[in-house]
């Protein structure tokens, strides 16, 4: 597979939903260690309306549909990781105005594009224990499989395995953003919730390739 159309991106976050709901625990907890414990909720909440909302599209615009993902998480979760990700794919979905399939450039193009629409609206960086320290490793790998020639089953593969190494090492950061930045040096030791949600979204997307190889 080179290129993914608008049914294969539905499909895809349908295996997005279906690990963050099987998460949804997961992600509460993790969020209760350093916030308000609500994340689980407003993810599942959030895919679950995404997934709803473009399952009967008939638009044959990659971008449209995309940024109405966005605009979706936006108005669902309107937390603070809601928000970020509703941010991400409406920059996204600009990089693939006016396209009808996408291959690996194009989706490296909307992952920087995305990465950088998060820092821009968070005042974060990598390193900040965010949801950047997820993302940004897996559009490394991405673009390192672009200049390989890589096929995107093996892209998503090695994306997956860098952003699930991103959280782990979020641990060792201290938090400089949101409730859990006032633990300072105490959330050492605490992975990062919403680098769990980067994690858990390259493992829908690496999931469904393992069933589409």
């Amino acid at each position: 597979m080179e290129k993914l159309t608008i049914s294969e991106v539905k499909q895809i976050f349908g295996e997005i939903k279906k690990v963050i709901d099987d998460n949804k625990e997961f992600l509460i907890k993790l969020d209760a260690a350093m916030g308000d414990g609500d994340l689980g909720l407003t993810m599942t909440a959030g895919f679950d309306a995404i997934v709803k909302e473009i399952k009967n599209t008939s638009d044959n615009d990659m971008g449209n549909v995309i940024a109405k993902m966005g605009m979706v998480m936006s108005n669902v979760a309107p937390s603070t990781l809601g928000t970020l990700l509703a941010t991400a794919m409406m920059r996204a979905g600009k990089i693939v105005k006016g396209y009808a399939e996408i291959g690996l450039k194009e989706i490296v193009d909307m992952g920087n594009a995305a990465i950088n629409g998060i820092k821009q609206r968070g005042k974060s960086e990598v390193g900040d224990k965010t949801i950047l320290d997820s993302l940004y490793p897996a559009i490394v790998e991405l673009d390192k499989a672009v200049k390989d020639n890589l096929t995107l089953d093996v892209a998503f593969e090695k994306a997956f395995k860098a952003a699930k190494e991103g959280f782990k090492k979020t641990e060792s950061m201290v938090s400089k953003h949101g409730r859990a930045a006032y633990y300072g040096e105490k959330s050492i030791g605490h992975p990062d919730s919403g680098a769990a949600v980067g994690m858990l979204i390259f493992e829908g997307i690496y999931n469904f390739f393992s069933k589409n190889k």
